[in-house]
């Protein structure tokens, strides 16, 4: 295991009690612990969830940005 990823793991643990992996392997959001897929409304976010264990709601929440997802067609 890197350097890199044995930190992401050490913050994460510390930030949200689990680490990426964990999250995504059980198919849930690091942060809100909800069905992840179900948050993720555009391809980005399906991305970004592979990435970081968040959903798309909350990384829009994390990083300030506002959607509203009736305007995408869902």
């Amino acid at each position: 295991m890197t350097s890199l990823l044995k930190l992401q793991n050490a913050l994460s643990q510390s930030l949200y009690g689990m680490t990426k992996d964990k999250a995504v392997a059980e198919g849930i959001c690091i942060s809100c612990r909800e069905p992840a897929l179900a948050n993720c409304y555009s391809e980005a976010g399906r991305r970004e969830y592979r990435i970081s264990g968040l959903c798309e709601k909350c990384f829009d929440d994390i990083c300030g940005e506002s959607v509203d997802v009736s305007d995408k067609g869902v």
